[in-house]
């Protein structure tokens, strides 16, 4: 042994470690880097001796706020799964033995340390090289060595903890997980864990603050609104010195809000009337009309079916068709159209189930059922079981309920955590797995019936009699095949070598029975038969077939329940779902709530009621962010831009809201008016903000938000104005998808139509020709194969949710426009009701414009038509009218 003198602060160190419960084994490291170090005995400035305020508690804060900057910053490229330069973080033993420029930490001289030096930029280090640490951040990792590198260690305290037994992955309840103490939200609680995990940084989050109804500010031009919400843009107008916008004209105002409302152009004596109106309540009276409308269900319902990804397949390879699908996107229409408070749309979707005591007795507790199908619109494969994959597959729609609701409901990116705390918002990995717990028990339900009572009777007296008859056919057929059986086993016995002696007569008589009673393949018994028994057993299963196709199924849809058994849910390193974790319980945002939620007991016994605690957090006070997603994409809809202009991120990566007051007065408007879509789209569109006139020129950034430009009308909108103008719109208002015809080579091109089975789910089945000329909302669509209308002109691929369209102007659509089918089936149309007119060619003309312009053709107009209708005809005249701006955009 060797004699060893270590300074005062040393020892006063070693002697506040041991005394304050620190982990053992770190004591000793720290002793032996002491007895290694060629500076032991150096002066006591190397490390600066803690002032007695400085107590212990202090200390181990300062330490769990390093170590999750090191988790959170450092541990995915300097971790058990990945350790860049042989460098490894996540102990204090592996910051000693260093990576390839030796040890990180250098406690006798900390300012020397290499995780320091790296953090500071020195040497060639930029640590970590993408998004370099705050200030904060630098200043705490300093700080943190310079008083030692106190490693508090966890695991030590949890190694004989069988909730840290994922050896064996088994699942454990609730009642296993220890009692935590409440803790409160990132703002008034430091021990908050979002706080520890981020060092106090990433607070400043505008949406995670609560909704705050902004006081109307004051204005000077009071004769420019007509409501309160007007007073905000108006405000910040003439703050600028800025003249507030004239309003729209009466004609592109009626088109405005025909198209905003109810996705169709209006007709001309639609336009007219409101034109040629005189009451001051004209446009309330038009909006209220058009809010009443059942075609504002199918225009608004596209709405929210991008948002949930609605999908009428599975995708995936074979892209299998839901033939049931179609269910969630009436019920949408039906919510919509009944303008349900949005409150209570979001709690039967995410726990339709749960709202439930027993099998449905009203429609509307019907709904509730069809409104689970939100959870099952996202991707699946149907093919995982054949290849022993369902836990991967199971973990994939875990996957995309999370993410789909953080993005829907919370317009939050989510799919950062699932593998490592948020890069940038104030979110943790485990975070993610909080909100998954709540997902933890679902289960398809196909084969649920929803049927009422009534329905259900009638179901079972109509099958009756035809289940009595199928009965008395099937022991027809039955005898018939045991007669056969009995003769070919007894042609078996005679012919068999072994001779029955007559003493086990009584024995041979039952292994004839025994052999009889044996079944033959239904080719062996068609070969025994003779030519009037197989007449016979034809006929049979002839009447038995016709009467099993009269039988009344009861109606099922694309269901979500949940299983009797709930399984815990793991962090999952990673995301990986076969490396879990620490177990979780269900809960919310950490910085909002870092508490495991109360469940709320639901209706349904079977069911845990955790979906329905969510929903209800989801649409609580406490929740900041869903009315306001809700009342920024409504906003989005009506103008072509949110206020918040990233809808689907809220986060610090996202734009902030261009009129944070008005967002707010919105949403705290829209919650105390019950939640209702049309209230609230009422507000806005009388508003003299949302009638202003549209402007051409590119207006200055600041101004920007301020007012109103003309946009491109979308997929579904130009589409169905085509049909609409031309007269070839169809009535249909519900019920299955309609197939458009395809051209051959996109058929030729898909794989799963050239491989279609029995069941008929992977071909392409076309609809009658006139039946394909429904509204757009009421085609099929699968996530593998798009439309190619609906394609180019931006209709979004939906196996993800999306929050905001793009708009493109690209070639393709021009040739679309001039060319494709729907244009050539328009204009043929037009030219047929065109020639049935009787009167001059200026006055069908006149009526073309009416028809698809909703006004007449000025002098130039008739000038320059006029000598492409004598060289073309009516038919090339109305296809070029149907591609005008006028025609594609709203103003």
């Amino acid at each position: 042994m060797f004699a060893l003198k270590l300074t005062k602060t040393q020892l006063q160190t070693l002697y506040r470690w041991e005394h304050g419960g620190l982990a053992f084994r770190g004591i000793i490291l720290a002793v032996a880097a002491a007895l290694l170090s060629p500076t032991v005995g150096l002066a006591d400035e190397q490390i600066r001796d803690p002032a007695p305020s400085e107590d212990r508690s202090r200390v181990l804060a300062i330490g769990r706020q390093a170590l999750a900057v090191l988790r959170s910053r450092c541990m995915s490229c300097h971790g058990p799964e990945k350790a860049e330069s042989g460098l490894r973080v996540d102990s204090m033993e592996a910051l000693l033995t260093g990576g390839d420029r030796g040890s990180a930490i250098d406690r006798m001289h900390p300012h020397r340390s290499w995780l320091i030096r790296s953090i500071l930029g020195e040497d060639d280090l930029e640590m970590p090289p993408k998004l370099p640490l705050s200030a904060s951040e630098i200043a705490l990792l300093k700080q943190w060595v310079q008083m030692g590198a106190v490693w508090e260690e966890p695991d030590d305290a949890q190694a004989h903890n069988p909730l840290n037994d994922t050896s064996q992955n088994r699942e454990m309840t609730e009642s296993e997980t220890p009692a935590a103490e409440h803790l409160g939200d990132a703002w008034t609680d430091p021990r908050n864990p979002i706080v520890r995990l981020f060092g106090g940084e990433r607070l400043e989050l505008w949406s995670f603050r609560p909704i705050q109804r902004s006081s109307l500010p004051p204005v000077r031009q009071l004769d420019w609104i007509r409501g309160d919400l007007d007073r905000f843009p108006l405000s910040a107008l003439e703050a600028m010195g800025a003249v507030p916008p004239k309003s729209a004209d009466r004609r592109t105002l009626a088109r405005r809000l025909f198209f905003d409302l109810t996705g169709l152009p209006p007709t001309i004596e639609q336009v007219e009337q409101f034109v040629q109106g005189t009451a001051a309540d004209d446009t309330q009276r038009l909006v209220d009309q058009l809010l009443e409308s059942p075609r504002f269900g199918e225009h608004w319902g596209r709405w929210w079916l991008d948002a949930v990804r609605y999908s009428d397949s599975n995708g995936f390879d074979w892209d299998e068709f839901r033939p049931q699908a179609w269910r969630f996107r009436d019920y949408v229409i039906r919510s919509l159209n009944a303008d349900k408070p949005l409150d209570q749309f979001i709690r039967e979707q995410l726990a339709g189930d749960e709202l439930l005591e027993g099998p449905p007795q009203t429609p509307r507790e019907q709904d509730r059922l069809i409104a689970t199908g939100f959870l099952r619109m996202g991707p699946h494969d149907n093919a995982a079981g054949l290849f022993n994959e369902q836990d991967r597959s199971r973990d994939e729609l875990l996957t995309d309920l999370v993410e789909t609701t953080g993005s829907a409901l919370l317009g939050m990116t989510l799919s950062c955590c699932r593998c490592h705390d948020h890069k940038f918002d104030p979110l943790s990995h485990e975070d993610y797995f909080r909100l998954r717990a709540f997902f933890a028990g679902v289960q398809f339900a196909d084969d649920l019936p929803i049927d009422l009572p009534e329905q259900l009777q009638a179901i079972a007296q109509h099958n009756k009699p035809l289940d009595t008859q199928a009965e008395e056919l099937d022991q027809s057929r039955k005898a018939l095949v045991q007669m056969i059986t009995r003769r070919v086993r007894q042609v078996e016995s005679d012919t068999s070598a072994t001779v029955l002696s007559s003493s086990n007569t009584a024995d041979s008589n039952s292994a004839d029975d025994s052999t009889a009673a044996s079944e033959l393949s239904e080719k062996e018994l068609m070969a025994a038969a003779n030519q009037s028994e197989r007449q016979q057993m034809e006929a049979l299963q002839t009447e038995l077939d016709a009467l099993r196709q009269r039988r009344l199924k009861e109606t099922t849809a694309m269901l979500m329940i949940e299983s009797s058994q709930m399984p815990m849910t793991y962090v999952l390193n990673q995301g990986d779902y076969k490396s879990p974790r620490q177990p979780v319980l269900p809960g919310v945002f950490s910085a909002l709530n870092p508490n495991p939620l109360s469940v709320v007991k639901p209706l349904r016994a079977a069911s845990s009621g955790r979906r329905l605690t969510l929903a209800e957090w989801i649409v609580s006070n406490e929740n900041p962010l869903t009315a306001r997603v809700i009342v920024n994409r409504v906003w989005q809809n009506l103008f072509g831009e949110g206020i918040v202009r990233t809808p689907d991120d809220f986060g610090l990566s996202g734009l902030p809201p261009d009129q944070p007051e008005l967002l707010d007065w919105l949403a705290a408007e829209f919650v105390e008016q019950g939640w209702s879509l049309k209230r609230l789209i009422r507000t806005i569109v009388l508003s003299a903000h949302y009638q202003q006139v549209a402007h051409y020129s590119q207006p200055s950034d600041e101004l920007a938000p301020l007012v109103r430009r003309p946009r491109r009308l979308s997929a579904e909108q130009l589409r169905d104005a085509v049909l609409s103008v031309s007269g070839l719109l169809t009535d249909k208002l519900d019920g299955p998808p309609m197939w458009p015809d395809l051209p051959r080579e996109v058929l030729e091109a898909n794989p799963a139509f050239l491989d279609d089975n029995e069941l008929k789910v992977k071909g392409w089945y076309p609809s009658p020709a006139q039946q394909q000329y429904c509204r757009s909302i009421f085609l099929v669509q699968k996530r593998n194969t798009r439309l190619p209308f609906m394609e180019a002109f931006d209709q979004p691929e939906n196996s993800v949710p999306c929050a905001r369209r793009r708009s493109s102007v690209v070639a393709p659509q021009a040739l679309v426009m001039l060319n494709g089918p729907l244009s050539s089936a328009a204009a043929r149309e037009l030219e047929q009701r065109l020639n049935a007119i009787q009167g001059s060619d200026l006055q069908r003309l006149e009526q073309l414009f009416r028809w698809t312009l909703q006004r007449s053709p000025t002098v130039a107009e008739v000038e320059q038509c006029l000598p492409l209708l004598n060289r073309s005809g009516w038919g090339e005249l109305s296809r070029a009218i149907l591609n005008v701006n006028e025609f594609a955009y709203l103003d």
